[in-house]
């Protein structure tokens, strides 16, 4: 007989990006104009006062900002800086090839106010000269001051008039924006404050609608033309004024691209950020549950930008997380799971990360999908102002965050001192207790990062481009061409330090930029769009918002990097009355100046950008479904401290059938413990409506963590198999044991537990073929852990059918499943067409296993490089040539796990210390050495023996397994 030769493949999907590097990512370099030859010597120097410092006030390292503009119509970009300090803010007039003129005193810009923070340059006035509005916080720790607001008088001189305007707010004050938030043709502004002292308890977010004079948030419109002044319009406008927010970042764009500016609001701590959406009436409504699924826990600085060129504007907020080992394992940053949950659940708030986020819309902004993890960008350690531009003129936006503090108050061993020293002396606030407490807070010291956009992802080019070298604490930044010569360069003002103005010596490619000419009081055109069309199916998109990064301002030129691109082929610009115009067939490497009075018509994006088509529409709404997944708030990490994730929040899963013959699909959905499943019907309108609801909740004790329909008795009827798991209750016949529902033919369901073998362990799914070909349906179940021994490999089990629904063990003869591993998936499927089903399992900590069918006998193969941490399996003709694939669904590469390292991921299960407990040790590999993925605070209750070798968090951090 002849032998067809099967050949396998293996076709393993990663739901994430690939990561790779260009070719001309080196090709961004920067150098420091020196002093000497810009003549900008400005330097934010911290002047000491007696009670206030970082023990005092949380924010006193948060330096100052830095305004890019054009203040006298000359064609060059000038430079204002905000100082800590009274008097000492900068303003630098730009004479060409980088040299500036310290013009402060005669301009009359210098401020009044003790503690400057933002700066904003705008046309308040519409009268075409940019005037600069600078933030302040005061009103506490002795400080005096208000936001200032300088009046542009045409001839390089300024007139204090924030008290005219009705802008003198005096409070904590972080950055202001000023946008047509309206339409009504004028510049409005947005004030973000920031909150004094973090809760000491987490009170409720309802909170939230509470009112502060001087942490709130306000919104100010602009009645100059009726009242002649700005009005406080923030409650009606549905704007949060509560001590809860403490604002730093501050974003204004179009992010559902409906034509009209959207906030985004970064908060500090617990606090979520706040999306506030444009109802186009003059209120806003915070809907950021609706569109993020988390954002980072300490946002700072944000930026919003289209960074991956789908004419959709993307959300970077930044954070405090450490890039390098050593730092990492030396500071605080996650909390503990049973705080964390009652932040989120007991109290009303969003879920949070420890680390930059970076939202990818998804389209219109219906929804992001954060990906800082798989794009390389969530660490860069205590970070303020993110940027992005791109800096190379490849067409694609790179991303520049400055970074560093000058003291880190979340050591975890200064945090550890601080605590035993107030124990020892019983005092806070003593010279002594300052001085020692300083004394032992360490430097925080790190250079700007640099990430070079891949199309996609991005690579750290802090080093190659020059930056890496630069140590020091960097603060507020802005971008802009200083020089007109088609590169953007950065101005960042550093903190105890002479500014840095960095000089962009990349080499030459081809650019575009435009300045916008708005009719009426918006002479600037802040909130007009502009498409470049390129290389007949490229597209960039901006939106012209200078308010970006941190404290700070961005020049108003938009800069469209071409590559080697000579023509462009349009230019679609849209202006905030949605009025548009477009231009064919330009130049490159120039300034297009564009005039809202050459623009017409109404914009419809749909009809210029290409829709972005969904494969589901969610119609949730439209139809009834009572049953809604109710989690139990057991906690994992209390029976083993070290396990990387929870094992008892894996559902809830699904089964679907026609269980009544109406030729309609049903549905199982799976309870978790102390919630029952429950069987939906459908109806003939497309509603559902719960069936058998008395003989389901007889099992709402169990943790339902899989179901499946097949017909177990072989009478025509689809039966019901739920597998029972989780780890939350012991184990037992009350909570561990599966269920077989029998079906009557109508929908009608009996439940049986003894025609199975029963095992109560941790299950996690269930498969169905006729393996034997003996005319009936046999079940494999899958086992995933050991309650109190993660990472050891569980014995999984296959039940032979009787062929009248009695299920018995198949015993090792027939298949060997003793410690296949910690199964989480697994299918039946003739893979090699001779029609006797393989059994393929997947799981985490173990490779991709196919169990071939021998005849009813099954030889077990590992599939080479397989290993993974698996979540699903799925088995179809990918490629449509014949033969059945695998598509496995691993953990991903948008994970902590994978993000910065470049090795295996690896789990060491034993009981390491001898204590009769199993301790599991989950590391990662950077550059061939693996280090322990958990900190030391929380291996220590596990392994004591640490806390003896190791008495400081220094002294293991950095250390490799």
């Amino acid at each position: 007989m002849i032998r067809s030769y099967f050949i396998f493949r293996l076709i393993i999907i990663v739901i994430s990006a690939a990561l790779f590097c260009g070719c001309s990512s080196d090709e961004i370099k920067f150098e420091i104009v020196k002093p000497l030859e810009s003549n900008i010597t400005f330097a934010n120097n911290l002047q000491p006062r007696d009670g206030f410092g970082i023990l005092y006030y949380l924010y006193y390292y948060n330096g100052g900002g830095v305004g890019l503009g054009d203040i006298n119509n000359d064609g060059l970009t000038d430079i204002y800086f905000t100082a800590n300090s009274k008097g000492n803010n900068k303003l630098y007039l730009n004479r060409g090839n980088f040299r500036f003129d310290d013009i402060t005193t005669e301009a009359g810009v210098a401020g009044n106010s003790d503690w400057s923070t933002g700066v904003t340059l705008a046309d308040v006035d519409g009268d075409g000269w940019l005037d600069i509005y600078v933030s302040a916080f005061a009103n506490n720790f002795g400080l005096k001051g208000k936001n200032e607001l300088f009046i542009n008088n045409g001839d390089n001189t300024f007139t204090e008039s924030s008290a005219q305007y009705g802008l003198d707010f005096s409070g904590y004050t972080v950055q202001s924006a000023f946008f047509d938030y309206d339409h009504d043709g004028d510049l409005d502004c947005f004030i973000l404050n920031q909150s004094l002292y973090p809760n000491g308890n987490i009170v409720n977010a309802k909170n939230r609608n509470s009112f502060d004079a001087y942490a709130g948030d306000y919104l100010f419109r602009n009645d100059i033309s009726t009242t002649g002044k700005f009005i406080d319009v923030s409650k009606e406008a549905g704007i949060f004024q509560s001590s809860l927010g403490y604002g730093l970042g501050l974003g204004v764009a179009d992010l559902n691209n409906d034509g009209w500016e959207d906030i985004y609001v970064g908060n500090d701590f617990h606090e979520n950020d706040y999306y506030y959406v444009n109802q186009r009436n003059g209120t806003f409504k915070e809907e950021g549950a609706e569109h993020f699924r988390h954002y980072s826990r300490f946002s700072m600085g944000n930026d919003i930008a289209d960074y991956n060129n789908d004419a959709q504007l993307d959300v970077i907020t930044v954070d405090m997380l450490p890039p390098d080992e050593k730092t990492l394992k030396t500071y605080g940053s996650e909390e503990r799971s049973d705080i964390y949950n009652y932040k989120i659940v007991g109290n009303g708030y969003q879920h949070q990360v420890s680390r930059n986020s970076l939202q990818r819309n998804n389209g219109n902004g219906t929804s992001f999908s954060e990906v800082a993890l798989v794009s390389n960008v969530s660490a860069t350690d205590w970070s303020w102002s993110p940027l992005f531009a791109d800096f190379d003129n490849d067409g694609w936006k790179d991303l520049f965050i400055t970074s560093g503090i000058v003291k880190r108050p979340v050591d975890l061993d200064y945090i550890k001192f601080v605590s035993d020293l107030a124990q020892k002396i019983n005092r806070h606030g003593s010279t002594d207790y300052d001085e020692e407490t300083l004394s032992k807070m360490p430097d925080g010291s790190i250079h700007p990062f640099l990430f070079h956009n891949e199309k996609e992802v991005f690579n750290d080019v802090s080093e190659s481009s020059g930056l890496s070298g630069l140590k020091g604490f960097f603060n507020g930044a802005a971008y802009g061409d200083l020089n007109n010569d088609g590169n953007i360069d950065i101005v960042v003002n550093s903190l105890n330090a002479e500014a840095l103005v960095l000089r962009n010596t990349s080499p030459k490619k081809n650019f575009l930029n435009i300045e916008f000419k708005g009719n009426g009081l918006n002479t600037k055109g802040i909130g007009a769009k502009a498409f470049v069309y390129f290389d007949k199916d490229k597209i960039q998109f901006q939106q012209l918002m200078p308010t970006r990064g941190f404290q700070s301002s961005t020049d108003y030129q938009l800069h469209f990097g071409l590559d080697v691109c000579q023509k462009i082929d349009s230019i679609l610009i849209v202006w905030p009355n949605q009025k548009y115009q477009i231009i064919r067939d330009s130049d490159v490497n120039k300034l297009l100046s564009v005039n809202e009075s050459m623009a017409s018509g109404v914009f419809k994006i749909e009809n210029f950008v290409p829709t972005i088509q969904e494969n589901f529409v969610d119609i949730s709404s439209q139809v009834q479904c009572d049953w809604r997944h109710s989690e139990n708030q057991f906690e994992d990490f209390n029976n083993q401290h070290l396990i990387p994730h929870k094992e008892s929040t894996r559902g809830p899963k699904l089964a679907v059938a026609d269980v009544n013959n109406d030729g309609l699909d049903d549905f199982y959905v799976c309870g978790a413990s102390g919630t029952p499943g429950a069987l939906m019907i459908q109806t003939l309108d497309g509603n559902y409506v719960s069936s058998d609801t008395t003989l389901f909740n007889r099992f709402s004790i169990c943790e339902d963590v899989d179901a499946h329909f097949f017909d177990a008795n072989g009478d025509g009827s689809l039966d019901l198999w739920v597998v029972a798991g989780g780890n939350q209750m012991p184990l037992s016949p009350i909570s561990n044991a599966d269920r077989l529902f029998l079906n009557d033919g109508n929908g009608n369901f009996n439940v049986t537990l003894d025609d199975m073998p029963q095992t109560y362990l941790t299950k996690s799914c269930i498969a169905s073929a006729d393996v034997d070909r003996d005319g009936d349906i046999d079940v494999f179940v899958g086992v995933l852990v050991d309650q109190y021994k993660f990472g050891i490999p569980q014995s999984s089990q296959l039940y032979l059918n009787n062929g009248s629904g009695k299920f018995t063990n198949a015993d090792k003869t027939i298949i060997d499943l003793n410690q296949v591993g910690m199964v989480t998936s697994a299918r039946f499927e003739d893979l090699n067409n001779d029609e006797w089903p393989e059994l393929i399992v997947a799981g985490e900590f173990m490779p991709i296993t196919v169990y071939w069918n021998r005849k009813g006998k099954f030889e077990k193969k590992q599939l080479p490089g397989s290993s993974g941490i698996w979540q699903t399996l799925h088995i179809t003709d990918v490629n449509e040539d014949g033969n059945l694939d695998i598509l496995a669904g691993n953990w991903g590469l948008n994970t902590k796990l994978a993000s910065g390292k470049n090795g295996p991921v690896k789990l060491y299960t034993a009981d390491f210390d001898l204590n009769g407990t199993t301790e599991s040790i989950l590391c990662y590999t950077i550059d061939g050495v693996e280090y322990p993925f958990l900190p030391k605070d929380i291996l220590e209750p596990s392994m004591p023996v640490l806390k003896k070798a190791y008495l400081t968090y220094s002294e293991v951090a950095g250390k490799s397994l």
